[in-house]
This record gives structure tokens, sequence and C-alpha cells, in this order.
């Protein structure tokens, strides 16, 4: 018979999560409100570029 297949080691370079604190919980804020606003913004130009080509259609 073989041997059972050992678990794979975990690599050294794995680093325990940091508990968010005030700093990067405001971080997190302010990069989820600009990509909100980045998605806003394409959407609104996708009507924008719609508009345009029905005007010089």
């Amino acid at each position: 018979m073989t041997e059972p297949v050992r678990d794979p080691m975990r690599p050294a370079t794995a680093h325990d999560p940091v508990d968010p604190d005030a700093e990067v919980a405001h971080k997190n804020v302010v990069l989820g409100l600009a990509l909100f606003g980045l998605f806003l913004l394409l959407f609104a130009g996708v009507f924008v570029v719609a508009f345009i080509y029905l005007a010089l259609d």
C-alpha cells in the first residue's frame, strides 16, 4: 500500500489579516464612493453618446 498524501505546507509568506481600524475603514469608504462615482459617470456617458448619435443622425 502507499502512504497517505500529506497536506501541503502553508506558505511562510502568509500574514494574518489586520483588524480594520478607523483609518482603514475611512479609506475603504472613500474608495467605494469614488468607484461608485466612476460608475455613475460611465453610465451617464452612455446616454450622452446615444443622444449625440441620435442628434447627428
